[in-house]
């Protein structure tokens, strides 16, 4: 029956949870710290995303920018993935694997934190978003299952790795949109305290 099935997916969100929880917390408490300092020394959050996973993006620049659960100050963020000229003007122009790498090379700064999601089979936009992210100083907060890529080979002890335990694409994004929401809440009561 298709109820069974259905009750199966939840299951797996479930078991996929729970591995996030156990492999990620101090990896998601640290990101989130990283962030609000950036914030406040008056740096911004760039964040981009490969594929299908450039969802993620827009969640997390709308929270930043406008609201997560309550009333307060925008949040600098930019997403990097949202202005469908600039990136096609990249894409046809240049190439795709600079998509990302150039807006960070002319927007980014000293101090700024880089996020990039990802999963799986790495492309050349996450790899040289990345280099282009340590060429500007910034700090980079990878969100992706792709443990043992060329792009998590290129982080460094300042970044922060935050691998979900899963391969099924569909639990990773759910995962991606959790870590997402953390982020935000986390972001939030540091800033703003707790809101009840």
């Amino acid at each position: 029956m298709l109820s069974d099935y259905v009750s199966d997916i939840f299951h797996s969100h479930i078991d996929a949870a729970m591995r996030c929880i156990d492999a990620n917390s101090d990896s998601i408490a640290a990101a989130s710290e990283i962030m609000v300092a950036c914030m406040l020394s008056e740096g911004k959050i760039l964040c981009c995303g490969d594929g299908a996973n450039a969802l993620m993006p827009h969640l997390l620049a709308a929270n930043l920018l406008n609201r997560y659960q309550y009333e307060r100050p925008s949040l600098p963020a930019i997403n990097l993935s949202a202005d469908t000229v600039v990136t096609g003007g990249i894409t046809s122009d240049s190439a795709y694997g600079e998509l990302y790498s150039r807006q960070i090379l002319s927007l980014g700064q000293a101090g700024d934190v880089a996020i990039v999601y990802y999963q799986g089979n790495v492309s050349a936009a996450v790899v040289k978003t990345v280099q282009a992210a340590h060429e500007r100083e910034m700090t980079v907060i990878a969100v992706s299952n792709a443990d043992g890529s060329e792009t998590n080979a290129l982080l460094t002890a300042n970044d922060i790795e935050i691998s979900i335990p899963h391969n099924n694409r569909a639990r990773v994004s759910e995962m991606q949109m959790v870590v997402t929401n953390c982020l935000c809440e986390l972001i939030d009561m540091q800033l703003f305290g707790a809101n009840d």
